[in-house]
């Protein structure tokens, strides 16, 4: 999966392929040719999770700030 693709993945979507990969690396199931893909795709399917959380953040701060203003 591509960096780009990642960025379009839903929150849920993307936190439950991140929850995949953990329950996988967790029972053992990654191949040593492998880890290192997952690990990297689990990065970064982290990060687009933080990204996604802070912009949700970011975007009910400034409307909570707008509708005070009134």
């Amino acid at each position: 999966m591509t960096e780009k693709e990642i960025s379009q993945l839903k929150y849920d979507d993307a936190l439950r392929m991140l929850k995949d990969i953990s329950d996988k690396l967790e029972r053992k199931e990654v191949s040593m040719d492998d880890l290192t893909g997952q690990v990297k795709l689990a990065n970064l399917l982290a990060e687009h999770c933080k990204q996604k959380l802070r912009s949700t953040e970011s975007e009910i701060k400034r409307i909570l700030n707008t509708e005070g203003d009134h």
